[in-house]
């Protein structure tokens, strides 16, 4: 691209040189509205100079561009890195974070990411996610959260002591063509409704499947 601009930035300063060359020539034919040649031959003169400055200028636009174009070709440029996004797997607030913010205090934000991560039904989950819209550029959070990941999992906890809400993330890697499929959600949208079922600490037992589609704050 940079070389197309160039040949175009080239062919500028030859079409300005060539128009600020013609009024120099044909000055003597120039005459204003009403017919005054001093007045003609005048504003000849400034177009001739305004076009002269213009090429001066085209002229160190036209070195510019020709250093880019040689400092460009001597750049290998690397794959870019998958996007990264991240997914809602569980959200508790009130009476329902109540365990989790005890298990935080108690033990750490680790210790409860491993114990809210049981829950998370991997395919399962991520589908709903997408289907509800629960997906994100980055992880959701507001001044006052607390926030703590785990990198080895992936996973990212967001919790609030104060307005009492626990939400575990999960890291999602975008392919190229979900990419242009997926849209992020934005904002922090409350959701009306979201607990866990009382086996919170508990393995849930086989067959057994726990709704855990809810929205992070």
């Amino acid at each position: 691209m940079i070389g197309d601009l160039l040949s175009s930035l080239r062919s500028l300063v030859q079409v300005t040189d060539q128009l600020a060359h013609a009024h120099l020539r044909l000055r003597a034919r120039a005459r204003s509205e009403d017919g005054d040649p001093t007045r003609g031959g005048r504003e000849s003169d400034n177009a001739t100079w305004a076009l002269t400055r213009a090429r001066d200028l085209l002229d160190a636009a036209e070195d510019a561009f020709d250093e880019a174009s040689q400092n460009c070709a001597q750049i290998a440029w690397t794959q870019t890195q998958r996007p990264e996004r991240w997914l809602n797997v569980l959200f508790l607030q009130g009476e329902d974070a109540t365990q989790a913010l005890e298990l935080v205090d108690r033990f750490g934000a680790p210790f409860a990411i491993r114990h809210l991560a049981r829950h998370d039904r991997g395919e399962e989950t991520t589908e709903a996610a997408l289907i509800d819209g629960y997906v994100y550029d980055a992880i959701p959070t507001c001044p006052t959260d607390r926030v703590a990941q785990d990198p080895a999992s992936g996973y990212a906890l967001t919790f609030n002591p104060t307005l009492r809400y626990v939400s575990l993330l999960r890291r999602y890697e975008l392919d190229a063509p979900q990419q242009a499929e997926e849209k992020p959600a934005t904002g922090r949208g409350m959701p009306r409704t979201a607990s866990l079922p009382p086996a919170l600490f508990t393995q849930p037992a086989a067959g057994h499947r726990v709704d855990l589609r809810s929205v992070a704050l």
